[in-house]
């Protein structure tokens, strides 16, 4: 529906009505409308594998190395392989407002992240822009990605070689 008709286009009652549902069990399922094509699937997985790190590192360092390897594990390569994916990802680079609202649904996972970094010895600053780095760069290279015209041909290997090629380039090894 969203991509026929452009997902502004596109009234709640109508969403409501195609799913069989009323418009207030919508939003018992979804606080916005945005939260039908936005959601963060990986936050657990993230802030568990950017914890998994050595403390020893630097926390750009672990974040990094955190979301390159929860990016790199079956569940999330199978969910960034599917075409749903595709087509949220896709619709959200397309669409002002989704792409608005993927960063800040990223912010829920900047958050996990900075509290899986913060450790003894851990300046509460360095962890937060650690995440806030790794997160900014994550949506703009899926946004990037998902704009492009040939994602749709090359699929999640693509998109998690871009991912971890670009996030590796904040350490300088891209």
């Amino acid at each position: 529906m969203f991509t026929e008709q452009g997902f502004d286009a596109v009234p709640v009652t109508a969403i409501a009505k195609a799913a069989g549902v009323s418009h207030m069990t919508f939003f018992r399922h979804f606080p916005t409308k945005e939260a039908v094509v936005v959601s963060d699937l990986f936050n657990p997985l993230i802030a568990e594998a950017v914890r998994a790190q050595p403390q020893r590192w630097r926390p750009l360092t672990r974040a990094v190395r955190g979301l390159v390897a929860a990016m790199s594990q079956e569940s999330a390569r199978k969910e960034m392989s599917s075409q749903e994916f595709h087509e949220r990802i896709r619709l959200a680079a397309l669409t002002p407002s989704l792409a608005a609202a993927v960063r800040t649904a990223g912010q829920e996972t900047e958050r996990a992240i900075a509290a899986a970094l913060a450790a003894p010895g851990v300046d509460d600053a360095a962890a937060r822009a650690a995440a806030g780095a790794v997160m900014g760069a994550a949506s703009s290279l899926l946004l990037a990605w998902a704009g492009e015209s040939n994602a749709a041909d090359t699929g999640a290997a693509d998109a998690a070689a871009t991912l971890s090629r670009g996030l590796l380039s904040l350490l300088g090894e891209a």
